[in-house]
């Protein structure tokens, strides 16, 4: 799930997550995962990474060499209350 560039800073990813969120929590998950590339790679990326800290994701896990060595795989994970 995205949003295209020119609607960032609009409210719009953060709407989408509420409603992830919540049909998740309805669905009785206890945790939501997502995968970026770590920060300092990218400065797309990096304001990627600054949207799921902004939510509450925090960091999990890095696996270095996941999908390629100059694209280190960021996991972030929130709980759902």
């Amino acid at each position: 799930m995205g949003v295209l560039k020119e609607y960032h800073h609009m409210g719009i990813g953060k709407a989408l997550f509420e409603e992830l969120k919540n049909a998740a929590i309805r669905g009785g998950y206890s945790f939501l995962q997502v995968k970026t590339v770590q920060m300092g790679k990218y400065d797309d990326y990096d304001a990627t990474n600054r949207f799921y800290l902004s939510l509450g994701f925090k960091e999990f896990e890095v696996f270095p060499t996941l999908w390629d060595e100059w694209n280190p795989c960021q996991v972030y994970v929130i709980a759902l209350k």
